[in-house]
């Protein structure tokens, strides 16, 4: 058995380390140089160096970019901790540890392992898709080329001239993903985490917003499902979170997917045995897998109401019922905050689409106090909308939270009026700042969609964003 070996160190930068460097170095220190040179940044963004300018590297949007109003093409950061590993080192022999049927890109791996995983999760310190999964990696070819593929296009910001690496590897990964489901009978948790990976990320490398990975989203359901059925399988903590990202990506589809499409799982089910787990936080999902489960249907419902006139007024109760009902059991601040958010997306939802706001509901619940006094539903939409944007533009960019943010944050950006101004700008930036930080350009398409939804507004046009997103024929999703 071969020995692996390993050590943690600080991300460079941190306190600790450069007091650790400092001692290091103590007995070898040298007199100080009497000329004082500029030291050259390091992690400076793209838009700086392009116009040669000293970058202040402040993450994720420069001070320079946010002056201009740019979109801050900046270097990801690492971990705090990081873990050094010879085998991952770009100078190393080759992987023999690894499946020889992956040709293992040594600097992508440690690139999604330090930065890129960082967009799925909570908390860094706590990422089941950071170095957890390394062992699930040994066992995957298809996982190896997955995240590979993820990788070389956020290095490239998704951007659609530079993505022939994280193509290539994408193909790798479906061609020996086939391969490795041929036997059902052998279907692996590492092969359904190939799965989630190439679902999650197909609209990362589309043109535009046209797709949202449906014919991966019912594989996963279908080979969640078949895993499911073992009962051994539900122990396994990486089975837990793939449950939880199930639920956040069924819920982020739910408005655009097709609704005559097959769901062989139930999100009923899948709630159910999160809620068995005995963990109340999910590393994605934190406290809210009831409340992304009720978003989802929400979402669902609107779609059908929409499509085919479908109403079920006793449905639509319930859903508002159970929404209001919902209080986050986190104290943490920031992620109550984004739960709130979530909250309000589905009751916008719910109100434009179905145009059902139980008023007296809420005044009798005490839920939304300064609600008591809106006349209309219009009136209720644009204060919870406010509320959101509040909520959320007070949570700092550094948080986890932060990269959750798009779907609310559109859908209440989108009912401002022309009126605010200032605060359509604020959602502008924050789109701006989620790109610098995810590199996921359905970001850039959600600013595109609500300045157009913005000026039809300021011509007088009535139109909500559903019904333009609807008429575009646009697959929005922030999977």
């Amino acid at each position: 058995m071969r020995t692996v070996s390993f050590r943690v160190r600080f991300a460079s930068g941190t306190k600790q380390q450069l007091l650790l460097d400092a001692h290091t170095s103590s007995s070898a220190a040298t007199p100080p140089s009497t000329v004082q040179r500029w030291k050259k940044s390091r992690m400076g963004c793209r838009e700086c160096k392009a116009r040669h300018v000293k970058c202040d590297e402040t993450f994720p949007v420069c001070l320079r970019c946010q002056r201009r109003g740019s979109v801050c093409l900046s270097e990801q950061r690492s971990t705090q901790w990081q873990t050094e590993m010879p085998w991952l080192s770009p100078n190393s022999p080759s992987l023999g540890c690894f499946n020889s049927r992956a040709n293992t890109n040594k600097r992508l791996l440690q690139y999604w392992l330090e930065k890129s995983s960082q967009m799925m999760s909570l908390d860094s310190s706590n990422n089941p898709l950071s170095f957890p999964m390394l062992p699930r990696l040994l066992e995957s070819p298809s996982l190896v080329h997955a995240v590979q593929s993820v990788s070389a296009g956020h290095e490239s910001f998704f951007d659609h001239t530079g993505l022939q690496t994280c193509l290539q590897e994408r193909g790798l990964a479906i061609e020996l993903v086939r391969e490795e489901l041929q036997d059902a009978e052998s279907a692996s948790i590492s092969s359904l985490l190939t799965v989630f990976f190439l679902g999650v990320s197909a609209a990362w490398t589309e043109q535009g917003p046209y797709s949202y990975g449906k014919e991966h989203l019912a594989g996963a359901q279908a080979m969640l499902k078949f895993i499911m059925a073992d009962k051994q399988h539900r122990n396994d903590p990486l089975i837990t979170y793939l449950l939880g990202w199930f639920l956040y990506w069924d819920m982020s589809c739910s408005f655009i997917a097709d609704p005559d499409a097959p769901s062989p799982l139930d999100t009923a089910e899948v709630l159910q045995l999160l809620q068995e787990s005995g963990d109340p936080f999910h590393p994605m999902i934190g406290f809210s897998a009831e409340l992304y489960y009720l978003v989802g249907r929400v979402g669902k419902h609107c779609r059908l109401v929409i499509e085919r006139g479908d109403r079920d007024f006793n449905l639509e109760k319930e859903l508002e019922e159970r929404l209001l009902s919902w209080n986050p059991p986190s104290d943490h601040q920031h992620l109550a905050n984004l739960a709130i958010a979530y909250r309000n997306h589905a009751l916008i939802m719910l109100f434009q689409i179905c145009n059902t706001p139980d008023r007296e509901l809420r005044i009798a619940r005490g839920t939304e106090p300064d609600l008591a006094e809106a006349e209309g539903t219009e009136a209720v939409i644009q204060s919870y909308a406010m509320q959101s944007l509040q909520r959320m533009l007070d949570t700092p960019s550094q948080e986890g939270s932060f990269n959750f943010q798009s779907i609310p944050l559109f859908t209440a950006g989108a009912e401002l009026t022309q009126a605010e101004g200032k605060l359509r700008d604020d959602v502008v930036n924050r789109f701006k700042a989620l790109y610098s930080c995810n590199r996921i350009a359905v970001n850039m398409w959600a600013v595109d969609l609500l300045q157009e939804l913005w000026s039809l507004r300021d011509a007088g046009i009535g139109i909500s964003w559903i019904e333009l997103l609807l008429q575009k024929n646009w697959q929005l999703t922030f999977a």
